[in-house]
């Protein structure tokens, strides 16, 4: 299946992944402030990359597009710390 029909397949599902992602770039101030006093700040940010790496490949997953052996650098959302 070529990615652009797979795309149309699968309209909800990758419209819905593409909402959480943008949902998991969104600085989060309340939840930091509650992780830094429970002192699990790496943690959570961790569980974030962790989340959006899986939510990545299930999208290019969905699309057809193969990411093994891929040359694309290995993004690091929370760099910034």
């Amino acid at each position: 299946m070529d990615p652009q029909t797979a795309a149309r397949s699968h309209g909800p599902t990758l419209d819905a992944i593409q909402l959480m992602l943008r949902d998991l770039h969104t600085r989060h101030d309340e939840i930091r402030h509650r992780a830094a006093f429970r002192g699990c700040t790496k943690e959570l940010l961790e569980v974030q990359q962790e989340l959006v790496d899986y939510l990545l490949a299930k999208k290019s997953t969905l699309m057809g597009i193969e990411t093994e052996g891929s040359s694309e650098p290995v993004r690091d959302y929370n760099s910034f710390l």
